[in-house]
């Protein structure tokens, strides 16, 4: 599966740099060449989704060949307060923190760690469009007042290319890819959802006698 992954990237990815390049060619001379504002936002529209088809390959390559990582002594805190950095958080929601201090670490790799919590947090900020709370508790949960996902769809959700967002707005592979990461460090991820009222998502990682869970309600 890997090999094979491998080679369709290749194949998908080499003639999409070539019109990537062609299209941003084309707009960089657009003014020069009197095109219309309709035909430039036209050209703009078809370098974003090149894009985003090369974010596609690259993700599905991950997921089918997953890094390994350098397993190593990781503070959940750390990581927690990591991917907190990387959110782009609307005005209208704001992050509450209760994290338990000290905790034990727990072996995995930091970087892959810190990508779990982010792409849970993405998502809790993503199910909150008119704006909510993303409260986050170390050992306890990860909070966020969305609506929850409809029981049909909770199986579904470490499914490669699954996403219930808009199209344009996620691969479907993040949580797939966190599935995976939290595997290889021992762990699993339980979600729990009521619509209406919020999901849970519970990562669950052994550390001698540390169980930490992250939850979005």
């Amino acid at each position: 599966m890997s090999k094979l992954a491998a080679g369709v990237a290749h194949e998908i990815n080499n003639p999409c740099g070539v019109l990537l390049m062609k299209l941003k060619f084309l707009l960089s001379i657009a003014e020069q060449e009197h095109l219309s504002a309709r035909a430039i936002a036209t050209l703009e529209v078809a370098i974003q989704q090149t894009e985003r088809i090369e974010t596609i390959v690259e993700s599905l390559v991950h997921f089918s060949r997953p890094l390994q990582g350098m397993p190593g002594p990781v503070d959940v805190n750390e990581a927690i307060q990591a991917a907190i950095t990387q959110l782009q958080l609307p005005a209208t929601v704001t992050v509450r923190q209760n994290l338990a201090d000290p905790l034990p670490v727990v072996v995995a790799d930091p970087a892959q760690m810190q990508q779990v919590f982010a792409h849970i947090m993405d998502n809790a900020v993503d199910a909150m469009p008119d704006g909510g709370h993303l409260m986050i508790l170390s050992r306890r949960e990860v909070d966020d007042t969305g609506p929850g996902i409809p029981v049909d769809f909770v199986d579904r959700i470490f499914d490669p290319f699954f996403t219930t967002k808009a199209v344009g707005s996620g691969t479907g592979l993040g949580l797939a890819v966190s599935h995976g990461i939290i595997q290889r460090a021992g762990g699993r991820i339980d979600v729990e959802s009521e619509r209406g009222k919020g999901t849970r998502v519970r990562v669950i990682v052994p550390a001698k006698e540390l169980l930490m869970s992250s939850c979005s309600t």
